[in-house]
Order: structure tokens, then C-alpha cells, then sequence
């Protein structure tokens, strides 16, 4: 008795929509779609959106509702354990009869499709599905054809299906036929071209009434046997198989490790020679840029100076003229000296590179692809009469001060890609050394000796960073607009951030606020938790007073911040009080191409040359006192121990280099 419609959807029910049998361990989705566990995970492991799938979700394989995970903080592959079991699912199941194994439609197979058959052709033997058994019975080659549900096929066969075998050689043609010369069933076509001359060929039906019931036992243990010998014969093979795969597996990893170290080799000489250059070139074109930029100021106040003496006697405005005139003249004094030192400034950069003779030769033996040669000349340029140096501050409560370089380690590490840029140096307890590798893109603490302890990799290039305590630091990150802060001990981990809402730079702690440079010319006052308390862009009487702002330290002895304007020239002292800053300077210090600044344990303020290349030490009132280092190349960042007895700084012109002082007494140098 065939089934009704109800039954049948109650069993459809049943069924998994991924793998087409029986649910087993059934999970639901938020849709209330029912999967098998394992066959969930597959799906969801495999899904194309697994990647975002904590944030986007991932679609349901039946109704596309986009789904998530139960417990968010689970990765992807172990969703499918933690949905919920779907117990009314599993009670039916045992409860009603559901066949294991489904049927596929014929036709739909050969046109690569896969659907659930319902129905069985007993002329055909074949399982079809709704739509193929519609049009089985309307062509009029198989209108005839007796169709019958595939569950009444199921559950009583015999009468049901045709008791027919197709011809392994004639594709189906019915065996029907007995060659007893050959002991071999066959069919018409088997008549007709291998059996022709045969004697005894008589129906199937036939002999097999006549014949006596045979018993299989022999048959079956000589099956078995084969089943055997099959089984041992694919393992040993499966297991060549295996060892082939893990020799060529190995043999390809072999021939990739030579490549690969023939490029290292290649790329790490390669990278070594265009660091330098990049370094030399961006400091030519930098200078190149300065002469060009003033030329152009040179033209712009010339010619406007012009339209001005013009302008005036054209109107016969003699008191206006002669103003205007004078002004014109000192104008243009200055700018013929300036320009006068530029033309006898201007140099024929002549960039040389000759191939090393050992790329031609071997690749193994290479050690540098070639020799750089750099020549300056400067064919108008007179020799200069240098200006008297600063004259020193005497020093009441301190005396003349000398440095000894103690250790220079390389800070670039194992998975740096590029040469360092050391933007930023911290000496933490006076042990140990934060570095900010704005280059490489991250945090790395040392030793006091130079030994690598933590790295931490970041999202994006950080800039400065200050202490906020023992074991904490804020760091500035421009590209992000925000400045993270992390904990520091054995490890570095971030416990938090604070919105900057634009590109910061420089970062101090002043009291218990953060005091932040930031690109587009301008400091703020931030707390701790991100309330901005002041914003300095303009002075008193509303004049900006930086252009590019890239540092900022702070004396706690005189609550007085520093600011290094790179463009400018110039460090700003400003007064701080209370979470306020004052906007009339204290003093304005001229430095070439100030970079990091830092204060030590006296109050006295460091500024890092960039274009001077040295290293200067001022008063807190902006007297300059001494110049404590010079012949340095390109100088970006120090730093102080918190006794001032040591101090840390890199360079540009080397850049994975950091290099540790020791400040001694200039009567003790001697004896050091």
C-alpha cells in the first residue's frame, strides 16, 4: 500500500539536506534547520565566508539566512558542537522507519544533477524522480511502462521488479540466453558475434529449471579469498603509494630550500645596498628640495615687490612708492644673499654603481652585488668661513659633561623585512630597552645587553611612545588615529586605546595627562581616558606656531613641555600647569631639522640634530650648554635612564643600529 503524502514528508523530514541520508547527531540552526553534526562542521569549516565568519556569519546551507556562532568566542570549526541537538529529530528517527539509503534519479545522473528519486520504471530498472517519471510516461516509447512508487519497490521487490540482469558487454541487453558449450549466460548480441558457431545455446529460463539447486559454499570461500589477496595486493601498493608521495614531497621541499636560500642570499645583499642609497638619496633630495623651495620664495617676492613699486606710481602715490621701494630693496638684499648661498651650495650629484665581479662568477659565493660610490662636487662654491659655535653656559651645580659608547646591538630581528627605522626608545628600569620600529611595524623589547626578549607585532607603523607607569606605555600610531596602550613585563600585551581623531605623532607624559603632537601642526592635553583637556595650534595672538610637530618631552622639575618642529627649525618651550598649556613660548631653540628630545635627570633638555648631525644639550631656561655628541648620521630618537647616567639613541644613516652611552665627568674621561 503505497504511502501518503504526510508519511512521506515526515520521512523527507528525516533525512540530511547535505548528504542526503539519515540524520545523525541532528543539530538546528537559529532557522530551524536540521543537519547532521559532522556533516555541519564540513560545511561550515569549508564555507567561502569562513574567513569573516565571526563578524558576517555564515549563510544556512538550505534557507541562506545568515547564521552565527553560538558562542562567539569559538573559532569556526567548532560551531557544529555547540548548536543545539535537535531531540525531536532524533526521537522520530527511531520511531519511523526511514531507509538509509536513498535513490538517486538515472536520468538526472547523466546530466550531472542530483535529485531524490520517488518513483522505479520495472521495464527500465531505473529510480526517477517526479519530474523524469512525468515525462517517462508522456513519450510514447515508454508510455506503456509500468511506474511504481520506489518505496512499494523497497518494501516488496520481488513482485514489483523485473527479474532481468543487463549485459556487461551490451549495454542493456537482457541476458536471456545460455551457451552450454562455454558454461557462459548471454544475450541476443552475444548470440550473434561470439557464440555463432555454438551447439548447445538454450534459454536461460530453461536451464535453470532443469538444473538442481547448486550449492555456492565453494564459490563463495574463492571470493573471499580473492577479496583477500585484492585487499593485501592494494595495501602494499597504497603503502608505495604513500612512501613515493613523502620522497617527493621531500625532494620538492629540498629543491625549494636550495631556491629559497640562493634568493635570501640575493634579496638580503640586494636589500642591504638600496637601504643605503635610499638613505643617501632622500637626504640629497631633501637638501635639493630646501634650494628648490627657496627659489621659488625668491621669484614670488621679487615679482610682488615689482607689482607693488608699479602699482604705486602708476597712481602717483609718491609716499607709497618710496615705502614700497625701500621695503623692495631690503628684500631684495636678503634674497640675493640667500640665493648667493644657495648657487654656491649646489652640488652635481653623480650616482655610481659598479656590478661585483662575483655575480658573473657564482651566485654562492656572492657576498654584495656591487660597489656604491657617491661623489659630491661643488664647482661654485667658495670656502666658507664657519660661524663661531654656541658659547657654552657655565654650569654652577654640574660640571662638564663626556660620553663613552658602552654597546651597539642590532635591533633588526628574525622576521623583519626591512632595514629598522627606530622612531622611538624607552630605557625601562634602566635594564632593559623598548624600541618602536616604525619601519618593520613593531614594538621590541631588549636587554640591557642587547638581547631580544619580546617582539610584538602591530597593525600599523607605531611612531613615539611614553611610560605611563612601571609596566605600562601608551604608543602613538599615525595611520590608525589612535594611541594603544600596552602592558610590558615579560611580555607585551594591549590592555587599551584612546581616539586620537587624527594623526599623532610625539607622545609624553605630562602629570598625569598625555601630551601628543600630531601632523597637521597642533599639541593636545588627553587623559588617561581620552578626554581631550586644551588644543595648542595658535599662540596668544593667534599666529600657528608649529608647522610639523614630530616630538614632545616633559621637564617634571619645571612643568615645561618641548616641542621639535621639524620644518621650522625650531624646539618651543612651552609652560604646562595643571592639564593647561601656556601659548606664549618661554623660548624658541634653533636646532637643524630637530628630531627626538628627551630630558634627563637634571632637567636639561637633548634635541637630536637631523641635518646637523650632532646632539644638543640645553639650559631649561634655552641656554645652550654643550654639544654632546657630533659626526653622527642623521641622529632621530634618544633617551635617558631615569638616574641620567646612560642614554640610547638611533640613527637614520644606520639603521638597525641602537648605540648605549655612559656620561662621565670630562676630568674622568682620561681614566676611563
Amino acid at each position: 500500500m503505497a504511502e501518503t503524502d504526510d508519511k512521506k514528508v515526515l520521512k523527507m523530514s528525516l533525512i540530511c539536506s547535505i548528504c542526503l541520508q539519515k540524520l545523525n547527531k541532528p543539530r538546528s540552526l537559529p532557522c530551524f534547520h536540521t543537519f547532521c553534526e559532522s556533516c555541519l562542521k564540513n560545511y561550515l569549516v569549508n564555507a567561502p565566508e569562513k574567513k569573516n565568519a565571526t563578524k558576517e556569519g555564515i549563510p544556512c546551507p538550505t534557507c541562506k539566512l545568515v547564521t552565527f556562532s553560538p558562542k562567539p568566542a569559538l573559532p569556526v570549526e567548532q560551531w557544529s558542537e555547540h548548536f543545539p541537538m535537535n531531540h525531536l529529530v532524533g526521537t522520530l528517527i527511531d520511531i519511523v522507519p526511514v531507509s538509509s539509503r536513498l535513490e538517486f534519479c538515472e536520468p538526472c545522473k547523466d546530466n550531472k544533477e542530483s535529485k531524490i528519486a520517488r518513483s522505479w520504471c520495472q521495464q527500465c530498472s531505473e529510480a526517477l524522480c517526479e519530474e523524469c517519471a512525468k515525462c517517462h510516461m508522456s513519450m510514447k516509447a515508454t508510455k506503456n511502462h509500468v511506474i511504481t512508487p520506489l518505496e512499494n519497490v523497497r518494501s516488496n521487490p520481488k513482485p514489483a521488479v523485473k527479474e532481468e540482469v543487463v549485459c556487461y558487454d551490451h549495454n542493456k541487453k537482457e541476458v536471456d540466453m545460455y551457451c552450454q558449450d562455454h558454461e557462459q549466460p548471454c544475450c541476443p548480441m552475444c548470440i550473434a558475434t561470439n557464440h555463432r558457431k555454438c551447439e548447445k545455446i538454450a534459454q536461460i529460463n530453461d536451464v535453470v529449471q532443469k538444473q538442481q539447486p547448486v550449492d555456492h559454499t565453494k564459490l563463495f570461500k574463492d571470493m573471499d579469498r580473492l577479496i583477500t589477496d585484492a585487499d593485501s595486493v592494494k595495501r602494499e601498493r597504497q603503502e608505495v603509494m604513500r612512501t613515493t608521495l613523502m620522497q617527493k614531497t621531500k625532494m620538492l621541499k629540498d629543491i625549494s630550500e636550495a631556491k629559497k636560500k640562493l634568493i635570501d642570499h640575493i634579496e638580503k645583499i640586494e636589500s642591504q645596498i638600496t637601504a643605503k642609497f635610499e638613505a643617501i638619496s632622500q637626504t640629497d633630495f631633501a637638501i635639493l628640495q630646501e634650494q628648490v623651495d627657496y627659489c621659488n620664495s625668491v621669484q614670488s617676492a621679487m615679482h610682488h615687490s615689482k607689482t607693488a613699486i608699479q602699482s604705486a606710481k602708476e597712481q602717483q602715490l609718491q609716499k607709497k612708492e618710496f615705502i614700497v621701494a625701500q621695503q623692495g630693496k631690503v628684500k631684495y638684499n636678503e634674497c640675493a644673499s640667500g640665493l648667493k648661498k644657495i648657487h654656491e651650495n649646489s652640488a652635481k650629484i653623480k650616482y655610481l654603481f659598479e656590478e661585483d665581479r662575483q655575480v658573473a662568477e657564482t651566485l654562492g659565493a656572492l657576498g654584495m652585488l656591487g660597489k656604491l660610490d657617491v661623489k659630491h662636487s661643488y664647482p661654485n662654491k667658495k670656502p666658507p668661513t664657519p660661524p663661531p659655535p654656541p658659547t657654552p653656559i657655565a654650569e654652577e651645580d654640574d660640571e662638564k659633561k663626556a660620553t663613552r659608547k658602552i654597546k651597539t646591538f642590532n635591533a633588526k630581528v628574525k622576521g623583519d623585512k626591512r632595514e629598522c627605522k627606530i622612531t622611538a626608545i624607552k630605557l625601562w628600569n634602566n635594564k632593559k630597552i623598548l624600541l618602536a620600529d616604525n619601519s618593520n611595524v613593531r614594538l621590541k623589547l631588549f636587554g640591557e645587553f642587547g638581547d631580544l626578549l619580546v617582539v610584538f607585532g602591530c597593525n600599523s607603523p607605531p611612531w613615539d611612545l611614553t611610560f605611563i607607569d612601571k609596566a605600562k606605555c601608551a604608543v602613538t600610531f599615525p595611520n590608525e588615529r589612535k594611541i594603544r596602550i600596552f602592558k610590558v613585563k615579560e611580555n607585551i600585551s594591549e590592555v587599551g586605546y584612546v581616539n586620537a581623531s587624527r594623526g599623532c605623532n610625539g607622545i609624553c607624559m605630562a602629570g598625569d595627562d598625555l601630551a601628543v603632537t600630531f601632523a597637521s601642526g597642533c599639541i593636545r592635553v588627553i587623559a588617561l581616558d581620552g578626554t581631550v583637556k586644551m588644543m595648542v595650534d595658535t599662540d596668544y595672538i593667534g599666529k600657528r606656531v608649529f608647522s610639523n610637530p614630530e616630538f614632545i618631552a616633559f621637564n617634571p622639575f619645571s612643568y615645561h613641555l618641548f616641542v621639535s618642529d621639524y620644518n621650522n627649525h625650531t624646539v618651543t618651550a612651552l609652560k604646562f600647569d595643571n592639564g593647561k598649556v601656556d601659548k606664549t613660548p618661554l623660548f624658541v631653540y634653533k636646532v637643524s631639522g630637530p628630531r627626538g628630545v628627551s630630558v634627563d635627570a637634571r632637567g636639561n633638555l637633548h634635541v637630536c640634530g637631523f641635518w646637523s648631525n650632532d646632539i644638543h644639550k640645553v639650559k631649561d631656561d634655552g641656554q645652550f650648554s654643550q654639544i654632546l655628541m657630533d659626526t653622527l648620521a642623521r641622529p632621530l630618537c634618544i633617551a635617558f635612564t631615569g638616574d641620567g647616567e646612560k642614554f640610547a639613541l638611533s640613527e637614520q644613516g644606520n639603521p638597525n643600529n641602537v648605540k648605549l652611552y655612559k656620561i662621565i665627568p670630562a676630568s674622568d674621561v682620561e681614566d676611563y
